[in-house]
């Protein structure tokens, strides 16, 4: 894992930071957080306008989430989120 260790609630008060909203109207087992704004008009068509945080109390896809933050916003939206955690 190496530089991508967080826990679930250091990545949801990073991703708040970042201007990300909680959108859940669901009861699965996934939260829905919304991009920002200013980020939503750039987004390539195969990239959601949203990104899914597991529930679950160890996160084990933080590699997965580092990726798709920098699909939405490039590697300057990483680093803030890095600095963030």
């Amino acid at each position: 894992m190496g530089e991508n260790n967080f826990s679930r609630n250091q990545c949801v008060r990073a991703l708040a930071r970042l201007g990300f909203t909680l959108n859940n109207r669901r009861h699965g087992q996934y939260d829905k957080y919304d991009v920002p704004s200013g980020y939503q008009k750039n987004l390539p068509a195969t990239v959601p306008p949203f990104i899914m945080i597991p529930r679950h109390k160890e996160l084990r896809l933080q590699n997965k989430i580092v990726k798709e933050i920098e699909l939405i916003g490039g590697l300057d939206m990483v680093e803030k989120f890095r600095r963030y955690l």
